[in-house]
């Protein structure tokens, strides 16, 4: 039987020294040009976006830089 456990901290401010936390940057556009295979004829509507992660929690957000 597991435990639950309740965890008391703002996600994602206060996780940044919890080792279940993850921070993972990804950049649209190349993933674009890579899945589309059309080169920049059409630019994506946002560039890079930054998911934030808890794995013990199952927290996610996810930022957009643009």
């Amino acid at each position: 039987m597991e435990v639950q456990r309740a965890c008391f901290n703002e996600f994602p401010d206060q996780c940044v020294g919890c080792p279940e936390y993850s921070e993972t940057r990804q950049d649209q556009a190349t993933q674009l040009i890579l899945l589309s295979g059309m080169g920049m004829m059409y630019p994506p509507p946002y560039g890079e976006k930054v998911v934030k992660e808890c794995k013990l929690y199952h927290k996610r957000k996810v930022e957009y830089l643009r």
